[in-house]
């Protein structure tokens, strides 16, 4: 076996002790290549040059860096399977596919028997940049708050993210949307979040897609409607008992579109990329079983929820 690691030295959880733990775990079961990135999509380079359906490509960073690689193993003729190893800021993509195991424990597990863990992951394509959407998309309350994060100081990780979404709930104002899944209008009215991906947790911390499931070839959606308290809606998502309200739509589908309808750009996130210039909409297409990735028993919770 070979392990190839792309680790990105700017994720905010990156730590060269981190590196260095995650060698000596792989040394002991495989032939191991580090690999750095320099620049943002250098990941993706990296993912397509290497991947060749029999190496474990292990990506160290956040959901972002995840994003890259799986970038350049869709892009990749043989894809090889995928392990995340968090070192970002909210790890979100980690949380909903092992749950709170350490990740040196998942990784040993992982590699000791990877056809048991391995699931075929289903993406999302967003047509206004033509870039994949691993961890999921957002538009309203939650990028606004990514965006005010990045000028807070003291605080890191998933404590920024929380205390910019705390902050912003005070003020914030519901905008006027509209969200269609496969060409049903699901919502239209007083907007406060709309959200759609396949990762259960977003912030690492917000069960925002409870019953998502990881490989069903359909993107799961949640929309909550501008009546409902930001502060309320907040504690309620911390364990996806959101869902349960009145006014807040669940539904699943194989394109979703998202849309500000008095014509204003939207607040639009997707991977914790805020996109602020694109316009007032935005269409995201599944891409079902797109890449190998390792995973562990907490992928089947949505299962366990008794949605499908």
């Amino acid at each position: 076996m070979r392990v190839v690691i792309i680790a990105n030295p700017a994720a905010s959880g990156y730590h060269e002790s981190l590196v260095a733990d995650l060698v000596s775990l792989c040394e002991l079961r495989a032939e191991v290549v580090l690999q750095h990135t320099a620049e943002p999509g250098h990941a993706t380079k990296l993912a397509e040059s290497t991947s060749d359906g029999s190496s474990v490509l292990l990506s160290v960073g956040g959901d972002g860096t995840a994003r890259e690689v799986v970038h350049g193993l869709v892009d990749s003729p043989r894809r090889s399977p995928m392990f995340i190893v968090p070192a970002g800021g909210s790890n979100s993509c980690y949380r909903s596919f092992w749950g709170d195991v350490p990740w040196p424990d998942a990784l040993a597990r992982a590699l000791a028997d990877l056809p048991a863990h391995t699931r075929q992951l289903d993406l999302a394509r967003l047509a206004e940049n033509d870039k994949l959407v691993l961890a999921g998309a957002s538009a309203g309350f939650a990028p606004q708050a990514v965006h005010n994060a990045e000028s807070l100081t003291g605080v890191t990780g998933r404590a920024r993210y929380e205390r910019a979404l705390i902050e912003l709930a005070a003020t914030y104002q519901p905008y006027p949307g509209r969200v269609t899944v496969d060409g049903r209008i699901v919502h239209s009215g007083p907007t406060m979040v709309a959200n759609v991906g396949g990762s259960r947790y977003r912030g690492g911390q917000f069960e925002v897609l409870p019953h998502s499931i990881i490989d069903d070839g359909l993107l799961d959606v949640c929309v909550i409607g501008g009546e409902h308290s930001p502060f309320d809606m907040l504690t309620l998502a911390r364990a996806g008992e959101h869902v349960t309200r009145s006014g807040v739509i669940y539904d699943r589908g194989r394109t979703v579109t998202i849309e500000r309808t008095d014509g204003e750009p939207a607040w639009f996130e997707h991977d914790g990329e805020v996109l602020v210039e694109f316009g007032s909409s935005f269409t995201l297409t599944v891409l079902p079983h797109a890449v190998p990735m390792l995973v562990g028993s907490a992928a089947d919770l949505g299962r366990w929820h008794g949605v499908r």
